[in-house]
């Protein structure tokens, strides 16, 4: 008897080990949809979501989509890593959206954030932070990053 509980115990407990171990990845997510993998499966993710590619620069590892950002027609530009291809930010300059809408939208979905300078703002989430960057004269500068993504590009890119 106490080999058969001894061994249901043992049994137990690797399931619980290798349980902890399958903890999904989290990934930051633009207008609902995760920043991860290729730049080819994203831009599959974004044309489902009715983005359309406008611009394709693998030499400056970048696209360019349109699309509703906030609820209003953008482009935007999405980086990837040289050698996978993994996305790993993007950027979009919301055009014709008061400062005060696009900061209350941001506070809305990411809570308060975590830096607010005179020009700049940063929320600083589990899977990647938000900034938005305000220069005196143009239009503000929006960049999500994802923290795996940006890894990855740190990595091939042999930045430190």
């Amino acid at each position: 008897m106490k080999k058969f509980i001894l061994t249901c115990f043992a049994a137990l407990f690797v399931h619980l080990v290798f349980a902890q171990e399958a903890v999904p990845e989290t990934h930051l997510t633009f207008e609902k949809i995760e920043i991860k993998g290729d730049i080819y499966d994203f831009a599959k993710s974004m044309n489902e979501q009715g983005y359309k590619v406008r611009q394709r620069d693998l030499n400056q590892l970048f696209f360019v989509f349109k699309g509703n950002v906030f609820g209003k027609s953008q482009q935007f530009k999405v980086s990837f890593s040289k050698k996978t291809k993994t996305v790993w930010r993007v950027m979009v300059q919301p055009h014709n959206m008061p400062i005060d809408e696009l900061l209350d939208s941001l506070t809305t979905n990411y809570g308060a954030p975590y830096e607010a300078l005179n020009n700049s703002y940063k929320w600083l989430l589990d899977s990647g932070f938000i900034q938005l960057m305000i220069p005196e004269g143009y239009d503000p500068t929006l960049v999500f990053i994802d923290s795996q993504g940006a890894a990855t590009y740190k990595d091939e890119d042999n930045r430190n």
